[in-house]
């Protein structure tokens, strides 16, 4: 290497990594990147597979980088190490343009097609995500990229030091994640295909294999550190625990969910997420990278492309945080891309004006990208939920001598831990003990076994427990598990009422009401919590509904006790939520309430005030931030003001039906078929959605049910942040196969979103802003 090239490749760090650290999260985040925080400081032992290198170099950065908290210093690691990536795809691509040219390129050809494959990588938005808050992730594509560089280094120079080197990172990498051992295939048919006689030479495989040992030294924390670890396993000094923890024997399930036949689709899913990661120029010039190497550099060409194959044969068919694992092809595509600019500007070099050109399009894409990504609110910077949730815990139970007990996902724990852990924030066990509900001791398990050692509370809602017979009474943002009846005591609205709807032996009560807010957003939401109440048992379904101004909100049974399930005289409360359009005017609109008889057809029942509604409140409404108007338009349907389902196509054999369609689809039992879903973003997801498909009965009822993850699981909407970023397209496709028994006749097939723990259906929003039911029918499907 140059001087030049490494004092560009010392700016270009410094400069990704001032970008990383100003988006950067800057305290925690709920689940895994809190304890990818709280681990190192507290030298615990992390969820399998232990992650050793990640907790020992994140502990050596929290002790040297005196900076902020330690859930901030933290998230600076990744960036520092995203930096650190970045950079070193520059360096790969830097030492192979002048192959490429044959002769010594001019200054700017030489380092143009680096920085443009270098930039092209810290403006993907799944690198730049990971890049700014603490995960163990962005530290496996450092490894891997780290990898490649030494094994080229080590073709260009032929010095045996970075064999040497290469070797220990591949032990530290070992000790880190499995993820970063896929690319051995790559590796060793890399080395091969330089030095054929290496097998020959026993000496240079003994070193090798030296090497990896020394670099696999941090395994030695788990033995030392497990019997007195104050968090994760005690028995990581016997073989038995230390190979189970070490090889995440209990994560397997969730490999290789796809099969052969997925594949097709698998490729698709890989190019849509592509997509959203690169321009399109980009992926030409990864393209035309790839072809060059296999021209012109035979030995590099079956690095990458072995490197590029097995990691998307593994990650592809996986189903646990893809998007995590994608980081490491989309380093290798950045390379690729950089070396594919290299070529196209060699070949323009004679074609001043084209190669002018070509050189303006490379500076300004990434840059361009990047800008996109900021204003679509890639950002961290500003993002505070768990931070809101962890003060809400402490202000409602600290200090209280209440000896509550908070059950709760690994999601929600984890921010608190880092509060408990590392910033000298306890919490009494007589104020308040949190525990962790797993899969061995579910949710309604795990009520049974505190109901009766005080307060109960949920940290979010749960079906299942209110399923088994229990309320869940709001309570700020948690849900107190009481037994039914629940007294006015256990459930006192802030705005209280006394109105009753209906006549006769029939009749409901609305106690008050409690309100989050009276100022809200257009394109969000007025949350709104009930309280109501029955003298005598209800034999019809009857539910609320709101107006707000000129729009009507008619909530859907779905995930609600129904009026059918209430006892007499207890106080039922219920969370509603009013969607605020995107085209309604900024202005101050009362917000009125009624109810409806649904099984009964009876749209507005009358009420005590002698109206069919009543006035509960004056909301103001503000401006959107986007109104997405024209998109909406054009859409199929709008999910919650969030996600817009953009198209939705079927084909079965030379069959193809595109949405709403009314000629019905042809299909025989037993036969599979293909829907393509296509998603877009409107705005940051605040939940985890799963997508649901049916193919329903005249009656409504499914026959054929699929429930997933977007993109198989691939991309999921929210996970511990939202990764669906505004604006951006999903296409989601799917194989479906017709029950074998499935009688003859017409059937619909309908789709649509709900809420991973909630269960609760996204409601459809129609252009005038008001609620149209909660799953959209595509289209007839007959089967013969």
């Amino acid at each position: 290497m140059n001087k030049h090239t490494v004092i560009s490749a010392v700016a270009l760090f410094l400069g990704i990594f001032v970008l990383y650290s100003c988006t950067a999260a800057p305290a925690t985040l709920f689940g895994d990147p809190a304890e990818y925080q709280f681990i190192p400081a507290i030298l615990g032992i992390a969820h399998p597979p232990g992650y050793a290198f990640y907790t020992l170099l994140a502990r050596f950065w929290q002790m040297v980088i005196p900076i902020g908290t330690i859930a901030f210093r933290t998230n600076l690691l990744a960036a520092a190490v995203g930096a650190w990536t970045v950079t070193v795809v520059y360096l790969i691509v830097a030492e192979h343009v002048p192959g490429i040219y044959g002769t010594a390129p001019h200054r700017l050809s030489s380092h143009l097609p680096p920085l443009f494959a270098a930039l092209t990588l810290a403006a993907a938005p799944d690198f730049w995500q990971h890049a700014i808050h603490a995960n163990a992730h962005i530290v496996s594509a450092a490894l891997t990229t780290t990898h490649l560089w030494l094994l080229l280094r080590w073709q260009r120079t032929g010095h045996e030091r970075w064999l040497a080197l290469f070797c220990i990172t591949c032990g530290w990498a070992a000790t880190h994640h499995p993820i970063t051992m896929i690319g051995v295939p790559a590796y060793a048919t890399f080395i091969l295909a330089v030095q054929p006689s290496v097998i020959r030479q026993w000496r240079t495989p003994v070193k090798m294999i030296g090497c990896f040992l020394v670099g696999l030294l941090p395994l030695l924390y788990y033995p030392l550190r497990s019997p007195t670890t104050p968090f994760g396993p005690r028995d990581m000094h016997t073989w038995s625990g230390f190979w189970r923890h070490f090889t995440a024997q209990g994560l397997r399930v969730n490999l290789f969910h796809f099969g052969l036949a997925d594949q097709p689709d698998r490729l698709a899913v890989f190019w849509s997420i592509l997509g959203l990661q690169f321009p399109l120029t980009s992926i030409l010039l990864t393209l035309t990278g790839l072809v060059w190497t296999v021209r012109r550099s035979r030995a590099v060409a079956v690095l990458l492309l072995i490197f590029l194959f097995t990691h998307l044969a593994f990650t592809l068919n996986t189903v646990q945080d893809v998007m995590a694992y994608l980081l490491i092809p989309f380093v290798a595509c950045a390379v690729a891309a950089g070396l594919g600019a290299a070529f196209a500007l060699a070949y323009s070099h004679h074609l001043k004006h084209v190669w002018t050109l070509l050189a303006i399009v490379l500076f300004t894409l990434p840059i361009y990208q990047g800008v996109i990504d900021l204003l679509r609110g890639i950002s961290l910077r500003d993002f505070n939920a768990s931070e809101e949730y962890v003060t809400a815990v402490y202000r409602r139970f600290a200090g209280r001598g209440e000896g509550a007990v908070l059950l709760a996902a690994w999601e929600k724990l984890t921010p608190l831990w880092v509060h408990m852990y590392t910033e000298g924030e306890p919490l009494r066990q007589e104020d308040l003990r949190p525990v962790y509900v797993t899969a061995a001791r579910p949710w309604v398990e795990s009520v049974w076994q505190y109901i009766e050692t005080g307060p109960l509370y949920l940290a979010d809602y749960r079906p299942q427990v209110r399923d088994a017979g229990f309320r869940l009474v709001p309570d700020g943002p948690f849900y107190r598990v009481v037994a039914p009846p629940v007294s006015a005591e256990e459930a006192a609205p802030s705005h209280p009422l006394d109105i009753t709807a209906g006549e006769g032996d029939q009749t409901l009560r609305l106690l008050g009401y409690d309100l989050l807010t009276d100022t809200v957003r257009a394109g969000e939401h007025v949350e709104l919590t009930l309280y109501q109440s029955v003298e005598q048992p209800f034999h019809n379904i009857w539910m609320p509904y709101a107006r707000l101004g000129p729009l009507e909100a008619r909530w859907t049974t779905d995930s609600r006790l129904l009026t059918t399930q209430w006892l007499p005289d207890e106080v039922v409360a219920e969370r509603y939520e009013v969607p605020v359009p995107f085209n309604l005017p900024a202005g101050e609109y009362p917000l009125r309430l009624g109810y409806a008889d649904l099984s009964g057809g009876r749209l507005e029942l009358p009420l005590s005030t002698g109206d069919t509604t009543v006035e509960l409140t004056k909301i103001t409404v503000l401006p959107p931030r986007s109104a997405h108007l024209a998109v909406r338009e054009r859409a199929l349907a709008n999910l919650d003001n969030r996600i817009l389902l953009a198209r939705a196509s079927a084909r079965a054999g030379w069959q193809k039906r595109t949405a709403m369609w009314t000629e019905p689809l042809h299909l025989r039992r037993g036969q599979a078929f293909h829907l393509t879903l296509t998603w877009r973003a409107m705005t940051a997801p605040r939940d985890s959605y799963t997508v649901f498909i049916h193919l329903i009965d005249g009656s409504g009822h499914p026959v054929l049910g699929h429930d997933y993850t977007p993109l198989g699981g691939a991309c999921p909407t929210y996970l511990w942040f939202p990764k669906w970023l505004p604006s951006q397209t999903f296409s989601d496709p799917y194989r479906l196969t017709v029950p074998a028994d499935l009688p003859p006749g017409d059937y619909w097939l309908e789709v649509g979103m709900y809420g991973m723990t909630s269960l609760q259906r996204l409601p459809v929003v129609n252009l005038e802003g008001n609620l149209a039911g909660d799953r959209i029918i595509l289209g007839p499907v007959r089967v013969n």
